[in-house]
């Protein structure tokens, strides 16, 4: 049993960990390696529900919510809740965690009140600096069935609100909920997580140490960043891509083919910004991501300063920002050639 967190728990009450995000911060990997290492996290103290989950995540329960039809139904009225809460009852583990980046997004948290009843409830998120996060986000939109985005990501940033890039925009609604000490907020980057993300994760949960994890499932490639000109393959074929069926795989088998060319795929722009336009993003999301550093960290300045936003590859200048039929048709002989 994780002892900090043991003895943080007052009266027999359970920890309630809701991870809520955000949007490309490695959800997936994580989401992956709690539910193929439940019974290491079992013995550890640490439940990690199978009410509501699908593609080893919580998204049913945050659904549930945000169907209209049930918009008025109590939280331990709605089926798969109960059931969900049931589990947590059973469960002889003190530490439960639940998963999911659309509890992040447009989910109004007052509908979870009912489980301060019963749970010290916490709300983990990791931030992420705003240019590297829309490159991601970005990446995953054009790669993604539902959304195939057509649009290049400089007409895709002159056109979209971009509300996922708001810290305190989207934490404000939980602060109010739960308490600023119950945010526990993270930062995404490699000089914040030097032994990566999955340590970072159960130690906010209270471990110390813990055995070897299992590696998560193939399927994690789908939320791998695919390179320039694999991407704009992609975007330039998306409206066509009309057939749900397979698409994901076909998506999958891409990545692993550009993860073994990615040098092969560098000749456009396709997909990254340049350093002024980081530098932009950085400022426009400023006051929002400092006052969540100061609000959660007790940090004296935001985490990530316009000035030291990352270069663009050397030759980004004379990179076209699209693709021509030359790339295209080089990019199409590399699927093709997959083995």
């Amino acid at each position: 049993m994780p002892t900090s967190t043991a003895q943080a728990a007052t009266g027999g009450r359970k920890i309630l960990f809701l991870h809520i995000g955000s949007h490309k911060t490695a959800t997936t990997f994580l989401q992956s390696s709690l539910a193929r290492n439940r019974a290491a996290l079992d013995a550890l103290g640490i439940l990690y529900p199978r009410a509501g989950r699908i593609h080893e995540a919580h998204f049913r329960l945050c659904w549930e919510l945000k169907d209209p039809a049930l918009r008025d139904t109590p939280l331990p009225s709605l089926p798969l809740w109960s059931e969900l809460l049931a589990e947590l009852d059973a469960a002889p583990q003190p530490v439960a965690v639940l998963s999911s980046e659309e509890f992040g997004l447009g989910l109004d948290p007052t509908r979870l009140e009912a489980l301060k009843a019963h749970h010290d409830v916490r709300v983990i998120f990791y931030l992420r600096s705003p240019d590297s996060h829309m490159e991601s986000f970005y990446n995953q939109f054009v790669k993604d069935f539902d959304t195939r985005e057509p649009r290049t990501i400089e007409t895709y940033i002159a056109e979209e609100g971009l509300f996922f890039l708001d810290a305190m925009r989207l934490l404000r609604p939980w602060m109010e909920m739960f308490g600023a000490d119950a945010i526990r907020l993270r930062l995404f980057d490699r000089a914040h997580l030097p032994d990566g993300i999955l340590a970072d994760f159960l130690r906010t949960l209270g471990l110390a140490s813990w055995p070897e994890f299992r590696p998560p499932a193939p399927s994690v490639l789908h939320k791998v960043s695919l390179p320039p000109d694999a991407l704009e393959y992609l975007r330039i074929s998306n409206p066509w891509l009309d057939r749900r069926e397979g698409h994901h795989d076909f998506v999958v088998r891409l990545v692993e083919m550009a993860k073994a060319n990615a040098e092969a795929l560098q000749e456009t722009r396709a997909g990254i910004l340049s350093l002024k336009a980081r530098q932009t993003l950085r400022r426009r999301f400023r006051d929002s991501n400092f006052e969540a550093a100061r609000t959660f960290l007790g940090a004296p300045r935001t985490p990530f300063p316009p000035l030291d936003a990352p270069l663009p590859p050397a030759d980004f200048d004379t990179r076209p920002p699209e693709a021509c039929a030359a790339t295209m048709g080089r990019v199409a002989a590399m699927i093709r050639n997959m083995g």
